[in-house]
């Protein structure tokens, strides 16, 4: 994927707000962590052991899950970030990311963050826990609604 392409994804998307050009550049030049995928290909398989998370800039995956059934629990679309349970918890994947259609993601794991500056990694930090702030409001929010 060509560095033009890349940098206009990333200033599409909401991860990459807080981070200025030099931090792009930097990211830009981690070629191993941009990756395409084709439809129906599978980014994530659920029970696999990964220590990192993607986040989406281009195309849409679908979440599945398998036990009992298969079974699609969303739809994510650019700006979504997955998979970022597991970099903290160190626990198996707990469902699965398939390609719906051509996908460009960035993936974001301990080797990444190890080459990066503290400032970058304070940044990317910050991004995860605005994300799990606003998943835990949404659960609350529906949580409350079924209290009523």
């Amino acid at each position: 994927m060509n560095k033009d392409k890349l940098i206009k994804l990333m200033g599409e998307t909401p991860f990459f707000k807080e981070m200025d050009k030099a931090d792009h550049e930097v990211l830009i030049s981690h070629k191993n962590h941009w990756m395409q995928f084709k439809p129906q290909e599978k980014i994530l398989k659920e029970d696999e052991v990964d220590y990192g998370f993607f986040v989406l800039l281009e195309g849409q995956v679908s979440v599945t899950r398998n036990y009992p059934e298969e079974v699609s629990l969303a739809q994510l679309v650019p700006g979504a970030i997955f998979g970022e349970i597991t970099m903290k918890a160190k626990k198996p994947r707990s469902s699965s990311i398939v390609a719906d259609n051509d996908v460009t993601v960035f993936k974001v794991d301990h080797q990444l963050v190890d080459q990066l500056a503290p400032e970058t990694v304070i940044k990317i930090k910050d991004q995860i826990i605005d994300l799990v702030i606003t998943r835990l409001d949404e659960v609350n929010n529906r949580l409350s609604s079924f209290i009523r």
